[in-house]
């Protein structure tokens, strides 16, 4: 994040709580980045701001077990925001569906994200701080050393937790990220090494577990364009089965599951994927904007949700997929 972009989030941080308190909000998939770099830049902000969302998923839930931290979860149907709001800071949204609620329109709005492609635009009146960085977290830390703000063992953790994630544990990593990284853990003296073990401790119960491997063992591969891909549907943790796809050999996996609201879909891609030009961000915002839904994310890392057959749902996703190939 460059310098003039710290100090825009800066001065727009202290006008919004000279008015009132400023809530920070995650994205509805609720994965590591998000939560992470909510937390960590409210508890940054000090006790005007706070964390809320949605969602949040077993990864960060998991993170946050030994931690002091408060998130607050929101109910989508009836969000209860701070009376007095001076801001909203929405964090590692790409567009405002991703929120999961629609904001208010009388509230001043800032978005930090790193996505490079999305299914919606945010208005022409947010403060929109927008870098190449590998995640969020990592925009956040740029932050914290321009404005000097002290950074505590727990905001590491997360903070490295977030950028590991987020990276598929550095496979996505981009120019600056290991520098930031090395910087988080000499600032704090938290090894990245112990973050990744109690990262790795997936703690799936046994029928999770069967559900993984039953999804594994239900997938099919095909050639697409010269890149092995794979596909299967899962009942649970599809980052988990398209992890373990890809360590089986695939260039790409996705992974299906029935939600609620329809279908959504997961896709990882290896480096060597993204090396030959693979971008899943743009698969799955191509994707909404031929099925509707919401869809975007990482060159390695993107989903999709939505209503639609899944069988259309594969063969348009594999569709995409070859058009941004021969492109």
């Amino acid at each position: 994040m460059i310098e003039s972009d710290c100090s825009n989030l800066s001065d727009w941080v202290d006008s919004a709580t000279q008015k009132g308190a400023v809530a920070v909000l995650t994205h509805k998939n609720g994965d590591m980045d998000t939560i992470g770099s909510a937390l960590v830049i409210a508890e940054a902000i000090g006790p005007k701001a706070r964390a809320c969302g949605t969602n949040i998923g077993s990864l960060a839930k998991r993170m946050l077990s030994d931690m002091d931290y408060s998130f607050h979860i929101l109910d989508p149907n009836r969000p209860v925001l701070p009376r007095s709001l001076g801001g909203i800071i929405v964090v590692d949204s790409a567009s405002p569906d991703q929120v999961g609620f629609d904001l208010p329109n009388s509230v001043p709005i800032c978005v930090i994200d790193h996505h490079s492609s999305s299914s919606e635009n945010w208005s022409e009146d947010t403060l929109l701080i927008k870098d190449n960085s590998s995640s969020t977290a990592e925009m956040i830390w740029e932050w914290m050393k321009h404005r000097s703000s002290e950074l505590s063992d727990n905001a590491a953790v997360l903070l490295l937790a977030a950028i590991i994630s987020d990276t598929g544990r550095f496979k996505h990593a981009r120019p600056g990220c290991y520098r930031r990284v090395e910087e988080i853990s000499e600032t704090s003296g938290v090894d990245p090494v112990d973050v990744i073990e109690k990262m790795e401790n997936e703690g799936l119960n046994y029928s999770q577990r069967m559900g993984v491997l039953k999804a594994v063992g239900n997938s099919t591969s095909q050639d697409v364009a010269g890149v092995i891909v794979a596909t299967t549907k899962a009942s649970t943790h599809e980052g988990v089965v398209a992890h373990a796809l890809i360590g089986a050999g695939a260039h790409v996996a996705f992974v299906q599951k029935k939600i609620p609201e329809g279908m959504r879909i997961t896709g990882r891609a290896s480096r060597t994927a993204t090396n030959l030009g693979v971008n899943l961000g743009v698969v799955m915002t191509n994707l909404a904007n031929k099925l509707g839904g919401e869809g975007g994310g990482h060159p390695g890392a993107a989903g999709w949700s939505g209503n639609v057959h899944p069988v259309e749902l594969e063969s348009s996703v594999l569709a995409a997929l070859s058009t941004e190939l021969m492109n």
